[in-house]
C-alpha cells in the first residue's frame, strides 16, 4: 500500500526511503531495458523517470516465501503489477522481490520486474 501510494503521489524518493534496504545492505534493482542498479540514489532516478511516465502501479502478491534463509531475515515475494499509463492505457508486468528484515522493518533488497505476466 505504501508503494502504491508513493507511485501515485510521485514521490520516488519517498518510495525508495520506505521500501528499499539501505545503501550499506546494498539494495540493487533490475528494470527492463537498463543495466542492473545499484543503491538507493540509483534506483531514486529510475523511479523519477516512471512515476512521471506512469500514473499508478498496482502490486498483486502472487507467492511470499518466507524464511528462505532459515534464519527468519529473508523472504521471496513472486507477483505482478498492473501499470496505468498517463494516457490510461494499462501495461502488465511481473516482479521478483527479495525481502530483508531490518532494524526498520521489511525492506527490498533485490527487485526485478519486466513487462509481460508471470505465465
Amino acid at each position: 500500500d505504501i508503494f502504491e501510494a508513493h507511485f501515485k503521489a510521485k514521490e520516488a524518493a519517498k518510495l525508495v526511503a520506505d521500501y528499499y534496504v539501505a545503501d550499506d545492505q546494498y539494495p540493487v534493482m533490475s528494470a527492463p531495458d537498463m543495466v542492473l542498479q545499484r543503491g538507493r540514489a540509483a534506483i531514486t532516478e529510475v523511479f523519477s523517470s516512471l512515476v512521471q511516465t506512469f500514473k499508478t502501479c498496482q502490486l498483486e502478491q502472487v507467492e511470499v516465501i518466507v524464511d528462505v534463509d532459515n534464519q527468519g531475515n529473508l523472504a521471496q515475494e513472486l507477483g505482478r503489477s498492473i501499470i496505468t499509463g498517463n494516457d490510461g492505457q494499462e501495461i502488465l508486468a511481473r516482479y521478483a522481490i527479495l525481502w530483508r528484515r531490518t532494524d526498520d522493518g521489511w525492506r527490498v533488497q533485490s527487485d526485478f520486474f519486466a513487462f509481460g505476466d508471470l505465465v
